[in-house]
């Protein structure tokens, strides 16, 4: 990681507030890392001294501070964090630099997967489930890094290390959701060669959602569902009538699903027993 912290706001080109962090300061911070050349970051909880050209967030009541009296909300109501501010004014632009499949379509879904989280975490509005467990949500995980009572540490040493974290959740967000966006586009590719009702995967890839979402007519809903099969089968039941492989009714779309034999027969398409080899 290129992002340096200094205690000096002279120095920085980052400036946000000091004591403990949290994941939205602590996702701000290693997003500008990416968009700012020789990134610098100072923790203060005053940012009048700051240069000129710094970007300041979470502190100070400027353009990226959701703190003032009167914060920018979303269409749904859920106000701002720093990183949402951030996410919505940078964001695209960092996209394209990353050649997405769909620079908005991945903005979109990193918006409302991540950053919108971090949105209402920060401005407390947390989830709530009916479980016999401890939710260790994304801000109980950040607030790990802050240091313990008796712990003798710089807590801005704890800070890089929460940044750290956060880039790898964050480069995989971009990672995963890119991928399902080419899976989308390549289910669609494969829904305009249907014939007979007969979806055939060249490739495991997800395919439920675009299955789902196809406005193609050719995918439209049917009321069945339908299983894998393999592709060895697809010459004995393409000329079938697609009910004719119906399992049960349910609200579905009217293809049939194949996939290759090969990814048919393989442990990534049907469920492993663990203790088939005790």
């Amino acid at each position: 990681m290129n992002l340096k912290i200094t205690k000096n706001i002279k120095e920085a080109n980052l400036v946000t507030h000091t004591s403990t962090f949290h994941p939205d300061d602590v996702f701000s911070t290693m997003f500008l890392s990416k968009i700012v050349e020789n990134p610098v970051v100072c923790r203060t909880a005053e940012s009048k001294d700051a240069k000129e050209d710094a970007i300041i967030y979470d502190v100070g009541f400027g353009r990226f501070d959701h703190h003032g009296p009167n914060p920018l909300k979303r269409s749904n109501g859920l106000t701002y964090c720093s990183f949402g501010l951030l996410w919505d004014f940078y964001g695209r632009e960092y996209l394209k630099k990353q050649n997405p499949i769909d620079v908005e379509k991945l903005w979109q879904a990193v918006d409302e997967k991540l950053v919108m989280q971090i949105d209402g975490i920060d401005n407390g509005v947390f989830p709530k489930i009916n479980a016999p467990y401890y939710l260790s949500d994304l801000d109980k995980i950040i607030d790990l890094f802050n240091k313990a009572w008796n712990e003798e540490v710089d807590n801005d040493d704890n800070f890089l290390m929460a940044v750290e974290v956060a880039k790898k959740i964050f480069d995989r967000f971009i990672v995963k959701e890119n991928a399902l966006l080419l899976a989308n586009v390549r289910v669609e590719e494969q829904i305009n060669k249907v014939e007979d009702g007969i979806l055939i995967l060249d490739n495991y890839y997800p395919y439920v959602d675009a299955m789902w979402s196809s406005t193609n007519p050719k995918a439209k809903k049917k009321g069945f569902y339908f299983p894998f099969f393999k592709a060895s089968l697809a010459s004995k039941i393409a000329s079938s009538k697609v009910s004719a492989v119906a399992k049960k009714p349910v609200e579905w779309t009217n293809l049939a699903v194949l996939i290759p034999e090969a990814l048919a027969n393989s442990s990534s398409c049907k469920p492993s027993n663990p203790l088939e080899n005790i």
